[in-house]
């Protein structure tokens, strides 16, 4: 199953709608192509889409216990589900499917609630006990599968994708306006906001429950826990630990009765994986990668399709059954963004969904519908520049004030690449620290961007309510771990999660990311800083325990972010966009934005008087959202893999 949705009513002699039922599966059909079932009890409907990955021949619907007191739909993949299934089975538990569903409604009689902490893999789920009408919904730990839901008067809904809710006739369509300044910050809304009004999000790992529709506990049933300063760790033990705690995340994922592959990119982390997967398989592995056709460019061609190339040598390395696509820059790229936004749902500033949609439906085309992909490692095991230069801030800080003060800050002022260190120095708030690395738009510029000032003037300090909680919870003597644990926790699930969920099941692709296995994060965040930055090295621990595995040209190829040329293309092949959703009118019509203000930055933008992308694109992604969503003024119809190869 890979798209959820269900309607309980809380009046007592209503009745759930099942037509309702039926139209949020046929707004979701893309996530289960393979065909969806049903289920209605009195105040409850609800159903699933399949894509089918695992007993082909299972119901796509609900799947119950032996009495049908218990129910499930589920989105997602459980991969210790066999030992689950033998574990149950020895307690009495009788099974009619083969599917990985099963165990989770045998399970939750079991251990009731507890069964969530035994699952281990990415899912949103809804349980459902007929004797109590009881709904548990959950959403897996690292947050790779979404679950929204929203309560309308005496009516409770849930729904994988929130494009489904709006097939209710009376759920409002308004922008959570409170949200807007977390948005343009980071380019996404941390849960349990969306930017609808009304419509939340379970965070990752989170649960809830309801009892006859009334919401009566909810909770954090699993939150990665970072303490580097209890453990003595040799460096040799940690290397054969990630080693074997990366195979068993990989070789876990394999799990499949439908063909497997990966998004290969040429990196450390995606390589990695498919180093392991061709380990655990004698047949060539599946690989998928993207570019960009530039023709003669050979300035961009260099500069934007690195991981074609590095694709290649790892493809040719391990003899991998390799396919690429290039995305042509021409008119289909303007009417391709505002399809690939609807099928976001909300409104999240990731350029790289253009790359993402391109290689899914590749894979889906090539009769591949499950894909491996190397996301998270960066952020477990200090893959970016940011948590070296921040290590560098720390030591910086470290020396005395009157000389830092006096002597070495007046020295580093005349070398250009340290003025902003020196900035950086003087920031206090852990929220603040966190952003000058991580953030999209300065909150600082928000009231020359922002209508509402007093919105626009809070934003720090909505900021430090979400952050400050998470950069202190670890137990750490370096910041450059905080920045870690904090993106694992928001910017993996909210902005990276999401840009790979949606855009590979708009293709009808399931992926899976090992990297995110919980218990290969349990360990990468007891892991000392020392051993992922080490010998001026970044990810050191990591690369060391798949030394072995990996074309020396990928070990040392620099870093390169998942990126197109997104700065350019504003001025050309999304220009009619910019001109259109940007303009005066549709700023004004919108209601959020200072028109001026954003036109200038447009218009600088496109001369080149000023680098203004960072700006730009979050501020055009929520125009093409609020027209399609908000003032539905346009409508786009479903991308489909055979469009796009």
């Amino acid at each position: 199953m890979c798209g959820i949705f269900g309607h309980y009513v809380r009046a007592r002699g209503a009745s759930a709608d099942p037509a309702l039922i039926e139209r949020m599966a046929k707004r979701l059909v893309h996530r289960g192509p393979d065909g969806f079932g049903t289920y209605h009890a009195g105040r409850l409907a609800m159903g699933a889409g399949r894509l089918a990955i695992i007993d082909l021949s299972a119901p796509a619907g609900p799947i119950f216990n032996e009495d049908r007191t218990v129910s499930v739909v589920f989105n997602g993949e459980i991969y210790n589900y066999r030992e689950l299934r033998t574990e149950l089975e020895r307690a009495g538990h009788h099974f009619r499917t083969a599917t990985d569903t099963e165990v989770i409604v045998h399970g939750y009689e079991q251990w009731g609630s507890d069964v969530v902490k035994r699952l281990r893999g990415m899912f949103a789920l809804c349980l459902y006990s007929e004797h109590d009408e009881r709904m548990l919904l959950t959403r897996d730990r690292a947050g790779e599968k979404p679950l929204y839901y929203a309560f309308l008067d005496d009516e409770f809904i849930f729904t994988s994708e929130i494009k489904a809710l709006f097939e209710h006739p009376h759920m409002p369509t308004q922008v959570n306006a409170s949200a807007m300044p977390l948005y343009l910050t980071f380019g996404y809304v941390p849960p349990p906001q969306t930017l609808f009004a009304g419509i939340e999000k379970l965070a990752p790992g989170e649960l809830m429950i309801l009892e006859r529709g009334v919401l009566v506990h909810r909770e954090r049933y699993w939150q990665p826990y970072m303490d580097t300063t209890g453990h003595d760790f040799r460096y040799a033990d940690a290397v054969r630990q990630v080693r074997t705690a990366v195979t068993e995340a990989v070789e876990t994922r394999m799990i499949s009765d439908v063909p497997v592959g990966a998004f290969l990119s040429g990196g450390l982390d995606s390589t990695a994986v498919v180093a392991l997967m061709a380990q655990a398989t004698p047949n060539p592995v599946r690989t998928f990668t993207v570019g960009f056709d530039f023709g003669a460019d050979a300035k961009n061609d260099q500069k934007f399709n690195v991981d074609m190339r590095y694709a290649r040598v790892a493809a040719d390395h391990y003899r991998t059954d390799h396919h690429s696509i290039t995305i042509k820059v021409d008119d289909r790229l303007t009417d391709l963004l505002p399809r690939l936004v609807w099928h976001m749902d909300e409104p999240v500033a990731q350029q790289s969904i253009i790359q993402t949609a391109y290689v899914s439906a590749l894979a889906r085309r090539m009769g591949v519908p499950v894909l491996l992909s190397g996301d998270a490692g960066d952020e477990l095991f200090a893959g970016y520049t940011h948590y070296r230069a921040d290590r560098l801030l720390e030591s910086y800080q470290s020396i005395l004030p009157p000389l830092r003060n006096r002597v070495l800050s007046p020295l580093l002022s005349r070398v250009q690449r340290t003025e902003k260190l020196i900035e950086k120095s003087r920031i206090i708030s852990p929220a603040a620290r966190y952003l000058a690395w991580m953030r999209m738009i300065d909150p600082a510029h928000l009231p020359g961007l922002l209508q509402d000032q007093a919105l626009a003037r809070s934003a720090s300090e909505h900021v430090s309510a979400i952050f400050d909680p998470i950069l202190l919870r670890p137990k750490t003597a370096h910041f450059a771990d905080r920045i870690a644990y904090a993106s694992f926790n928001l910017w993996i699930a909210e902005d990276s999660n999401m840009r790979v969920d949606k855009m590979s099941m708009a293709m009808s692709v399931e992926a899976r990311a090992p990297l995110e296995d919980h218990p290969l994060v349990d360990l990468a965040f007891r892991l000392p800083l020392e051993y992922k930055l080490r010998g001026g090295d970044f990810k050191r621990v990591f690369k060391d325990a798949v030394r072995d595995l990996i074309p020396a040209a990928i070990l040392k190829r620099p870093k390169w972010g998942f990126v197109p040329p997104t700065s350019e293309w504003l001025r050309t092949v999304f220009r009619p966009l910019v001109e259109r959703y940007m303009s005066p009118e549709r700023l004004h019509a919108s209601g959020i934005f200072n028109a001026r203000q954003v036109c200038e930055l447009v218009e600088a933008h496109r001369a080149k008087r000023s680098y203004e992308l960072w700006t730009i694109w979050p501020i055009l992604v929520f125009q093409l959202w609020h027209a399609l969503y908000i003032e539905r003024d346009l409508t786009v119809a479903p991308l489909t893999a055979t469009e796009l190869v």
